[in-house]
């Protein structure tokens, strides 16, 4: 008999990881919601050890003929590769991208992308730490990088996510956006390495004040207002200034004194603008030494009172929807200022928002799951595993949904309307089938018949009762039971009319894709 409401725990685990399963339920159940959050807030430095052992064990086929350019050759390759890219330093990661100049094919360029899409589905799928993953998926987004800007980009964004934001994820946000200034991918992307003394470049001051900490809310428009207006947000004066502070913040990429181009951060003073001023009412010009200026243009956005507001929003709409409950919002912006300088800062709101009120377990699903959401959790719902794949690259690429490919630094909305629509629910229905009916070349592996207990597999009503118990944890509307019961009883996706039911592997891949697409498990 299934439940008619889901539990605390599945209501609370869906909105914090990529899909409540079966054993994360009783996990919680058994232990508590508290025991459970502050276990994933004390992940591993790294991958837990199963999951570490597992990407060990990958290994992608990296195949092209031998070819030349110029004075360049590069041999045959057809060999089956563990992830070599996934830990490569900046400097590797930035060599390959300048392609034949260290002997490479140019289809080798592609593979950081290949191995780094892999590891995000792995790590999404099977991680322990769900609460990291999700955190990561939101900072990632927060602060985003299209990879179509450049090869150097797509390559360097392996160490962005790397180095930069799975080891601060419960960090502390000023730690984040220095790293994130500091990051190669950044500093390309929005053109801070190219800033000079003669030009600054505004793109990343901009970004920084607009998209990533007092929000787009927070500008006051082209005019100076005035001492006043300066805790209310920023004007274009005070990006002008900004950028002036960052410039000399870029790449090593050849520049006298830098004998060889590693991409790897550094200050290059020649590159410096020494004309900034009064930004967000501090007098910049009255620091001198060596990035002084750019680092107090971190601490006067960080600290903004805008800037807590913004982002705490932000986060408590990704787990709570488009209007999150303003007792919770208020509760993180309060932990983020009292914790503004602990190196545990972003992990003290996350208690905030998780621990100290009931609204994490309760009330309505509301927030739509988007697409890539919606892949996951069916994959963890029904134990399926995912391995490492050039399939990765592509999926969900014509929604703009897989990693990396939205391409303006806004990052994908995160609003129920963007995502409701027939285009997106037909498209994302498709690849779930698609996904399922080509497992040998799309890196996943299931094998539903055999999870299937065989009490469950007396009846139609047995198969499907066990099913949606299992993917969303109580019955789904009447009417969407009895659509299901027909849907088999019929023979028009799985099962027969005629005959005992002894369901198929199809027959259940196509019972649970039309289970994903009932509104109980598209909403989370």
């Amino acid at each position: 008999m299934l439940d008619d409401k889901p539990s605390f725990a599945r209501i609370a685990l869906n909105r914090t990881t990529f899909g409540a399963r079966e054993a994360d339920v009783a996990g919680v159940e058994r232990s508590g919601w508290t025991a459970w959050v502050e276990e994933q807030l004390r992940p591993p430095t790294g991958d837990d050890p199963q999951l570490a052992a597992y990407m060990a064990s990958q290994r992608l086929h990296y195949k092209y003929p031998a070819g030349s350019y110029l004075d360049f050759k590069w041999p045959e390759l057809d060999e089956f590769r563990p992830f070599t890219y996934l830990y490569a330093n900046v400097e590797k990661l930035w060599r390959l991208a300048r392609g034949v100049a260290e002997n490479y094919s140019f289809g080798e360029q592609g593979w950081p992308r290949v191995e780094h899409c892999s590891a995000i589905f792995i790590r999404n799928a099977h991680s322990k730490f769900q609460l990291r993953e999700f955190m990561t998926d939101f900072w990632i987004n927060h602060f985003n990088i299209g990879r179509s800007k450049a090869t150097f980009v797509e390559n360097e964004l392996v160490a962005f996510e790397r180095d930069v934001i799975r080891p601060n994820v419960f960090g502390n946000f000023r730690q984040i956006i220095e790293g994130v200034t500091k990051s190669p991918a950044m500093l390309i992307y929005l053109d801070n390495a190219d800033s000079t003394a003669a030009l600054p470049n505004e793109n990343y001051a901009r970004e920084l004040m607009e998209l990533h900490t007092m929000g787009e809310g927070a500008y006051l428009g082209k005019v100076p207002l005035g001492p006043d207006s300066l805790s209310n947000g920023f004007t274009d004066a005070d990006v002008l200034q900004a950028a002036r502070a960052l410039s000399g913040w870029t790449l090593e990429k050849g520049q006298i004194p830098f004998k060889d181009s590693t991409g790897n951060f550094t200050y290059y003073k020649p590159q410096h603008n020494t004309s900034a001023g009064i930004c967000l009412g501090f007098d910049l010009s009255t620091l001198t030494a060596d990035m002084a200026q750019g680092q107090k243009v971190l601490d006067l956005v960080a600290y903004h009172p805008a800037t807590p507001i913004f982002v705490c929003t932000k986060i408590c709409r990704r787990i709570f929807g488009d209007t999150p409950p303003e007792a919770v919002v208020t509760r993180a912006v309060q932990a983020w200022t009292k914790h503004r300088e602990s190196p545990d800062q972003i992990a003290q709101v996350l208690r905030a928002i998780l621990l100290e009120g009931p609204e994490v377990g309760t009330g309505p699903a509301v927030k739509v799951r988007r697409p890539y959401e919606r892949l996951m959790a069916l994959w963890r719902a029904t134990d399926t595993i995912v391995n490492a794949n050039l399939y990765w690259t592509t999926i969900l690429g014509d929604l703009n949904d897989s990693p990396f490919v939205w391409p303006t630094p806004n990052g994908r909305p995160d609003v129920n309307s963007f995502w409701l629509n027939t285009f997106v629910n037909i498209t994302t229905w498709q690849y779930m089938r698609d996904a399922f009916g080509q497992v040998a070349t799309s890196g996943l592996k299931v094998n539903l018949k055999d999870q299937t207990p065989v009490e469950a597999q007396s009846s139609i009503v047995a198969t499907v009762d066990y099913w949606v118990g299992r993917m969303v944890g109580y019955s789904l509307s009447p009417d969407a039971m009895k659509a299901l019961y027909s849907y088999a009883s019929n023979g028009a996706g799985f099962g027969s009319a005629s005959g005992p039911w002894s369901p198929n592997e199809s027959d259940l891949q196509n019972m649970v894709i039309a289970i994903a697409a009932a509104p109980e498990f598209v909403l989370r």
